[in-house]
């Protein structure tokens, strides 16, 4: 009976084996009749065989299980460990097996060869031999690894050989193992390496990497910012791990120490693909947050945490370890921040930069010739909540250290920002790039309760906007979120921050065309004309944009109003208005905007059916939580699937699979994700109060939809924590809603009737006016839905 820890997971539904382990024992039947089945006592009848198989079952997996205490082999100090309690006797086992065996045959026609009555072990001797590995099958098993040369140890033949001319060494006696034996010699006789997924073979596999070391660490950047972390046997699938702990002894000793070290070189595979080696440099480090303290911030390009103990960390240049970790305190001075212009620093907390010495409590600051208090943070201190400008001098020892502060981060010039190119770019929107729900809907004032936003937003923005101009990787665009958020405790995700720059028309995500990378680009700024006399700004907003923007008004005889959005998570929208359309032209040409160019019509989806040969499954969507778990070689029977071409450096792929529907690939993952729900049927989104959010997990309108419908509302998307959840929110109006009803189910509510069309028909303004529908198939009027009330 092969019951491994992995299966007890997944049958109970939960992720802790020890969880699992109280669950388990809570189904077990209840302590009396628990005696009672062991001691022969209670005879097992017909009605209550889910009870006492449930006990056969927990016997043998607590034989095979890794939670036992001390080492302990004794069968009964194993129950004791677990139960509580050694029963003082088990006479009842055998007569349990019997009728067992009795029971498959009558009700299932299923024949269970039970193992001879053990002659040492009478009682419990069937059971100690049906369950598979046992320590028994491991010590067998370590045996014939003895006999088996290196670099033969993951050869099936070989190790099928091995077993049959060495029986009288292993164990023969043990019906488990020469049943799971003959099992997986059968399965390597049938091909395709079927093998391996045999119970023999892994129990096999486990003791090889557990002995030969033969795995590695790789680190793969998730397809929203994050990055994951799994040990890679060198046959089989990958598997997740929380820390590099967790592989030490399966991975070989040079990587293993690196580990202890704290500091592990990762070569890069492309596509946001680490692996761990054994090199002495690299630019690329997986490194112990003990160890990433203690760095020289400067030499860092970008970080990003895999947990609380772990940091993925990117050089400038390559460096040797003695150069990556330092022994003590970083020299003194400032450190990190972002950089404007060639010799500022951004003035704007958390994002300024931290000073570091010997003695940090006796380091001194002054901000302009001002004393400013100090705040620990890890080995540094950093200047607290603020804004600050001049020249920050930093004192300690005697010693003295001075930088520039600024508040706002310089315009980029349109000679200095990277364009999109189609040619080079694929962007995160794919095939609804550019496009529009509708292209003939008049202005709709989002009317609703509006908020200025925070200060951290702010921050984020700033220093964004001054790293994007040449384009950024998205693993350093979220670490700036990720720092810019970090004296909150309550805070939305680094992607959704992200995405609020995307929908807001700063940033456009992008894909490389020829290279597996990830990367933003900033946008150019623009105008879009609402009438003769009022124009909307779209594109990039920052301070020093909004300063520019409001003397060219001044100077045309208008003004720039501001459009702040539904929360504190939402950047604002800036509008001119002019008393004439000379006005409005005058505005254009002294603030140099031309208008943003006009959005081809939405399609809800676009069907690539191409065949997925020569990919993988990695990954399958868990529909609960809106991420991609692990999935390696599964067959891609019904769900939404990350794929991947394992030779050559391709981005990753996603495939749809609904039965009954032909299958569809995408190279977007919030495009993915929005079209599997699409083609799953039911109503994607909701319309509630003036606000339209997604129901499923992740879920996000195209950015050039949130564009479109802003600039329609002049309200930007943003974030809400209203239910005590993070929710991402779309202020639109319900014109705009029912354009992209027809690509995207949404479920309207306006408070006051059950649907858009309802309150379109009973309005005061359209009460002569019929409007068909679709759903019913019905032309309706207000006249028709008196006659119905």
């Amino acid at each position: 009976m092969y019951l491994s820890d992995e299966d007890l997971l997944e049958i109970l539904g939960v992720n802790d084996i020890e969880e699992a382990r109280r669950r388990f024992i809570k189904l077990l039947p209840a302590g009396s009749n628990l005696r009672d089945y062991l001691s022969g006592e209670l005879q097992p009848t017909r009605a209550s065989v889910p009870s006492y198989i449930r006990l056969l079952m927990f016997l043998c997996w607590m034989q095979t299980t890794e939670t036992r205490w001390g080492g302990t082999r004794q069968f009964h100090e194993i129950f004791e460990g677990h139960i509580g309690f050694r029963p003082w006797s088990m006479s009842g086992l055998n007569g349990l097996w019997e009728h067992f065996r009795d029971f498959l045959k009558k009700e299932h026609g299923v024949i269970l060869v039970l193992p001879d009555i053990h002659r040492v072990y009478t009682q419990i001797g069937r059971t100690l031999q049906l369950a598979f590995p046992t320590w028994r099958d491991r010590e067998a098993l370590r045996k014939l690894k003895r006999q088996i040369s290196e670099q033969h140890l993951l050869d099936p033949l070989v190790v099928a050989n091995t077993v049959r001319t060495s029986r009288g060494s292993l164990g023969e006696t043990m019906q488990s193992f020469v049943y799971n034996f003959e099992e997986f010699d059968q399965a390597r006789k049938r091909g395709f390496r079927e093998f391996e997924k045999t119970p023999f073979w892994k129990a096999w596999y486990a003791i090889v990497a557990t002995q030969a070391a033969a795995e590695y660490i790789e680190v793969i950047e998730s397809d929203f910012g994050g990055y994951e972390l799994y040990r890679v046997p060198p046959v089989g699938d990958r598997v997740l791990i929380s820390a590099p702990e967790e592989a030490l002894r399966l991975v070989p000793k040079p990587i293993a120490k690196l580990i202890s070290k704290g500091l592990v070189c990762l070569e890069s595979l492309g596509y946001g693909r680490y692996r761990a080696q054994a090199k002495a440099t690299s630019n690329i480090l997986l490194m112990h947050a003990t160890k990433f303290a203690q760095c020289d911030r400067s030499n860092i390009r970008s970080s990003a945490s895999i947990n609380s103990k772990w940091v993925v960390a990117t050089l400038r240049g390559k460096l040797g370890e003695a150069e990556i970790s330092a022994s003590g305190q970083r020299e003194f001075g400032w450190h990190d921040g972002i950089r404007v212009g060639a010799g500022a620093y951004l003035g704007r907390s958390p994002l300024t930069p931290t000073v570091s010495g010997p003695v940090p409590e006796a380091i001194k600051v002054e901000v302009g010739g001002k004393s400013v208090g100090l705040i620990r943070v890890a080995d540094d201190m950093a200047l607290p909540p603020g804004v600050y400008t001049g020249a920050a001098v930093a004192r300690s020892l005697g010693a003295s250290h001075e930088v520039l502060l600024v508040a706002r981060a310089n315009e980029v010039s349109s000679v200095r920002r990277m364009p999109v190119e189609l040619a080079k770019d694929i962007p995160e929107d794919d095939f609804h790039y550019g496009t529009a729900p509708s292209v003939a809907l008049d202005t709709e004032v989002w009317s609703g309760v509006r908020m200025a936003p925070g200060d951290e937003l702010l921050t984020i923005g700033e220093a964004l906007y001054e790293r994007t101009a040449r384009g950024l990787p998205l693993s350093e665009a979220v670490d700036i979120v990720r720092r810019g958020v970090t004296l909150l405790e309550d805070r939305p995700s680094e992607w959704d921050i992200v995405r609020l720059f995307a929908d807001a028309g700063w940033l456009e995500p992008t894909f490389l065309r020829h290279f597996p990378a990830r990367r933003l680009l900033q946008l150019q700024l623009s105008a879009y004309p609402v009438d003769e006399t009022t124009v909307v700004i779209c594109g990039p907003t920052p301070l020093a944009v909004v300063d520019r923007l409001t003397v060219a008004a001044r100077a045309a005889g208008g003004a720039i109003e501001t459009r702040n959005g539904a929360s504190s998570w939402s950047l604002p929208r800036y509008v001119f208005r002019a008393q004439s359309s000379g006005g409005v032209q005058e505005f254009l040409r002294r603030a140099e905007l031309s208008l943003a160019p006009k959005s081809a019509p939405a399609v809800a989806d676009r069907a690539d059916h191409g065949d997925p040969h020569g990919f993988r499954v990695v990954g399958k969507l868990s529909l609960d939580r809106g991420f991609f778990a692990t999935a390696f070689d599964k067959e891609m029977t019904d769900g939404l699937y990350r794929i991947e071409r394992p030779e050559g450096r391709m981005h990753f792929y996603y495939r749809s699979v609904i039965p009954g529907k032909p299958d569809q690939n995408y190279v977007s993952p919030s495009v993915a994700l929005l079209s599997h729900h699409l083609r799953l049927g039911g109503e994607v989104f909701e319309f509630k109060d003036g606000i339209a959010f997604a129901r499923a997990a992740r879920v996000k309108l195209p950015s050039s939809w949130a564009r479109w419908a802003s600039d329609l509302s002049l309200c930007n998307p943003g974030l809400s924590n209203a239910s005590g959840v993070w929710r991402y929110e779309y202020p639109v109006g319900e014109a705009a809603v029912a354009a992209i009803s027809k690509l995207v189910p949404v479920s309207m509510d306006t408070g006051l009737t059950k649907s858009w069309r309802d309150g379109f028909v009973l309005s005061a303004s359209n009460r002569d006016r019929k409007i068909y529908d679709n759903r019913s198939r019905l032309v309706r009027s207000a006249a028709r839905m008196r006659g119905k009330k």
